[in-house]
């Protein structure tokens, strides 16, 4: 505060006040006392002049305030005896004086009392007998003293701890408001590092799609794409890499932090920091290489899981299909062959049992009607299989052997095998002891057995076109063949010859007469490697034993079918009925050779009819895992006719 005061002129008081204090005033202080001067004291000029800076406190005003001062007096009472009075008056004014007091409120009471003495000693040297009066001031002044410095004192000291109290409260609230910036500039640093750090990433982020979107409207979709990951990538590494370098630095500086405490309150290491250090180090290079390498394998992975789905597909899809029959069980239990084949055994055993024990008959014979091949025992075991599979194998896994499916492949047995009996007589020749013979009739229990191949379960089951279609490529001999198929039959293991060249044809054929039988081989030796079917015997694509014969004897121009069959046993009773047999010693190209493998109550109980071509050779239907064929002639012991059409 600068106070500067020039004569005869109004003071005036500069003051600038940095923080506003609200205190109290001290109480006032009394004293009580009588024969004491009242002596007034002012400023030496009443028109000064008080100027309050701007921001002052003073009556709550933030602009310059000028304020007139009016002439004021400030009074310090000495009360003095008056002569005059005496007795009772005096008595009574000494009374009235000692209430009155001495109120100190804004000024020392030291200065109030020098200040007083000077006036008092200016007003008594103009009076008569004013050095007494001056004389008596001053013992008044000096008897006041100790009373009034008490006050001053203590108002001085009341003055003090306000000042030191405000003070304290003042520097707290400064170091609050220190304290309450320097949280807010952290935090608002704070802020604005992470702020800036996510605006950084998304800022990578959309530049890397905005990269894609140009690249891929610049050039084809699958480069654009490759461009803008790549860019993505980029911008992606460098952003780590920076929080990484900054992460570091901030480590770095809390480590030598934690160095410049007192030993006892460190709590960091060189290890702690080299780990940091290393560990973020590590996991930027993990982030760095890792999306190359997910790159670069995720084609592999893609095509090994891409294969994978589809062969669990096609798998799941073969499963349910007819042709899961050909891939390994789904458990170890029992399977459709062994169901299967358990089944058929028990039709044979029943059916032999019947035949064998003949009760109330002289004999029995199973009559497999119907059949033609070259089996003994003829079975449609591969038939049934066939047909269960395409029954209950589409959409359904017609492998898992559970009771339902058990159920469903005996029905399937049930409607393929069946079985009648009847009877009938025979006549039996006996060969006696002496070499003489006896013909008797016998009574016979025939058990007629059918077995309907898969040809015929098509229209009783009534399956369309496609799964038709799939039963016959399921029967097929490259398929029965991965079951364990073997056709076997007809007493023979040689395979025959399934090829033949056209010279082979006509070295052979050089050895035949002419006429229709030589027509008739030339026909035969034509189909060598045809395939075998019952059902498509008529199509000319495929034959069976008897439509072989039948049209290669009709090619020269004679029909041996009879009473319109063309089956084995039909052309043969055909041909006997007409005289046309001979012996197997007069055999000549273009005969037909009849065979009987087993009963099938039909003429002769004929199964199998081959054509001889010369030379010891004929040419023949064998099966279905040979179709047409040229090899030696078979099964002599089988031989029940041979027959000459012309």
């Amino acid at each position: 505060m600068k106070i500067k005061k020039v004569d005869d002129k109004p003071m005036a008081i500069h003051t600038k006040q940095k923080t506003q204090l609200h205190a109290h005033e001290p109480k006032n202080a009394s004293i009580k006392g009588s024969n004491i001067y009242t002596v007034d004291r002012s400023p030496k000029k009443g028109d000064s002049e008080i100027t309050y800076a701007k921001g002052s406190s003073q009556n709550g005003a933030s602009a310059y305030i000028r304020e007139k001062a009016k002439r004021r007096f400030r009074k310090s009472t000495v009360h003095q005896a008056d002569v005059r009075e005496k007795g009772i008056a005096k008595f009574r004014r000494d009374i009235r004086e000692s209430n009155q007091s001495i109120k100190v409120k804004n000024q020392n009471l030291h200065s109030a009392g020098r200040t007083g003495a000077i006036g008092a000693k200016a007003v008594a040297d103009q009076m008569e007998g004013g050095q007494e009066i001056q004389q008596a001031g001053s013992i008044a002044y000096e008897l006041s003293r100790p009373v009034t410095g008490t006050p001053s004192k203590g108002a001085e000291l009341f003055k003090r701890k306000a000042r030191e109290r405000a003070k304290r409260k003042i520097k707290n609230v400064d170091a609050g408001k220190k304290l309450a910036k320097k949280m807010v500039k952290d935090t608002s640093k704070k802020i604005a590092k992470e702020s800036a750090k996510e605006t950084v990433k998304v800022s990578s982020k959309v530049a890397a799609k905005t990269a894609a979107t140009a690249a891929g409207t610049a050039v084809s979709p699958g480069v654009g794409t490759a461009i803008g990951m790549a860019a993505g990538y980029a911008a992606g590494v460098a952003v780590e890499a920076k929080d990484t370098q900054i992460k570091n630095r901030h480590r770095k500086i809390k480590f030598f932090l934690d160095k410049m405490k007192a030993e006892d309150q460190q709590q960091d290491s060189v290890a702690k920091l080299v780990k940091d250090l290393v560990t973020r180090k590590v996991l930027l290079w993990v982030k760095t290489v890792a999306p190359l390498i997910a790159m670069l394998l995720l084609p592999l992975i893609l095509v090994v899981a891409l294969v994978g789905a589809i062969v669990m597909v096609v798998v799941g899809v073969i499963y349910n299909s007819p042709f899961a029959l050909f891939l390994p069980p789904l458990d170890n239990g029992e399977t459709v062959q062994t169901v299967a084949s358990a089944y058929v055994a028990e039709f044979n055993r029943d059916v032999n049992t019947l035949a064998n024990e003949h009760t109330g008959y002289d004999s029995g014979k199973v009559v497999y009607v119907g059949y033609e091949g070259t089996d003994a025992y003829p079975s449609n075991y591969y038939d049934i299989l066939g047909v269960y599979m395409i029954k209950h194998g589409v959409g359904d896994t017609a492998t898992v052997m559970n009771d339902t499916s058990k159920g469903w492949l005996q029905t399937v047995v049930n409607d393929m095998c069946t079985y009648s009996v009847s009877s009938g007589t025979e006549d039996v020749t006996i060969i006696n002891e002496d070499g003489t013979t006896t013909t008797t009739t016998q009574t016979v229990l025939y058990v007629n057995v059918t077995l309907k191949t898969y040809v015929d379960m098509i229209s009783e089951y009534s399956f369309n076109a496609d799964q038709e279609k799939l039963l016959r490529e399921f029967m097929s001999p490259e398929y029965l063949g991965m079951l364990g198929w073997n056709p076997g039959g007809g007493g023979s293991n040689d395979p025959g010859v399934s090829t033949m060249s056209e010279s082979e044809i006509q070295a052979a054929l050089a050895l035949i007469p002419e006429g229709k039988a030589k027509k008739a081989c030339d026909y035969a030796f034509h189909r060598v490697g045809y395939p075998y079917s019952q059902e498509l015997r008529h199509s000319g694509s495929y034959y069976d034993c008897s439509s072989l014969a039948y049209y290669a004897w009709l090619d020269a121009g004679v029909d041996i079918s009879y009473g319109g069959a063309t089956t084995a046993s039909w052309e043969a009773k055909g041909l006997a009925d007409s005289n046309k047999t001979v012996v197997y010693e007069q055999m000549q190209p273009g005969d037909l050779i009849f065979y009987s493998h087993n009963y099938n109550g039909q003429y002769l109980n004929i199964t199998h009819v081959a054509i001889y071509v010369g030379g010891g050779k004929v040419v023949e239907a064998r099966g279905t895992a040979y179709g047409v064929v040229y090899r030696d002639t078979p099964n002599l012991g089988s031989i029940v006719m041979i027959g000459r059409p012309d």
